[in-house]
């Protein structure tokens, strides 16, 4: 459980602000873990609000079920996948004391800041995954060549709604060490959404994007719909910068 909990904290400490929270797919021994959490507070992800987890494979799709063991929510699974993952995390209001309650403006009219947010995270588990493939997320990061050959950077397109995602920033962690904000790898995605990531060291990885829309599809409850989308996979080359 430690190991688990340094990997979100050094994954989330660089995706989000401070009050945010983000969704992040791990191979565990013998399945996979969904994490979520704050880099200095991890946290038991929600079963209730996992919209799906399904492994992707060569012959077919497979949904797979999540469950709670010993703090963490795994699901068990054996095999080469893109395993995908859609987490709608509800509505949050931010109060005038700054602190974040998951409600709707609906409910706190008073809120200063209202959003609805959701997650997805996708993990390339093992060399016969079907990395490439465009699982249908609203924000979604797809690898255009094979993340566990990638070599110093790879090139990645970052979708909205089955569209190049012009201006997203995009950024890499190797998801274990973790220094600052400022010293994590960025990358910014051109007209065609299509952005070349530096990658720092071989190992894990994991890459993040975000989007806000505004006005809320959802105005009466929301001022923002909030979406962040991540991708993992394991680098064994150690020519990786």
């Amino acid at each position: 459980m430690k190991s688990v909990a340094c990997l979100v904290a050094a994954f989330l400490a660089w995706t989000v602000p401070a009050t945010a929270h983000d969704l992040w797919l791990a191979p565990g021994q013998g399945g996979v873990h969904v994490l979520y959490g704050h880099p200095h507070e991890p946290e038991m992800p929600s079963a209730a609000k996992l919209m799906s987890l399904t492994a992707y494979e060569a012959s077919g799709t497979k949904a797979l079920a999540a469950k709670a063991e010993a703090g963490v929510l795994r699901a068990a699974y054996q095999g080469d996948a893109l395993v995908a993952a859609a987490y709608d995390n509800g509505y949050w209001v931010r109060l005038e004391d700054g602190t974040y309650r998951n409600a709707s403006k609906r409910v706190l009219p008073l809120a200063t800041k209202s959003l609805w947010s959701m997650k997805f995270a996708k993990a390339a588990l093992g060399a016969a995954a079907p990395w490439d493939r465009v699982v249908g997320h609203p924000l979604e990061i797809v690898p255009l060549e094979d993340p566990a050959t990638a070599s110093g950077t790879i090139r990645v397109k970052v979708l909205f709604e089955g569209r190049p995602l012009a201006s997203a920033s995009v950024v890499a962690t190797d998801g274990v060490n973790f220094k600052s904000e400022a010293d994590q790898a960025r990358a910014t995605t051109d007209a065609e959404g299509i952005a070349r990531v530096p990658l720092r060291s071989a190992g894990p990885q994991v890459l993040a994007a975000s989007h806000h829309v505004r006005p809320s599809q959802t105005p009466q409850l929301a001022d923002t719909d909030a979406y962040s989308a991540t991708f993992a996979f394991t680098i064994s080359d150690p020519k990786t910068n």
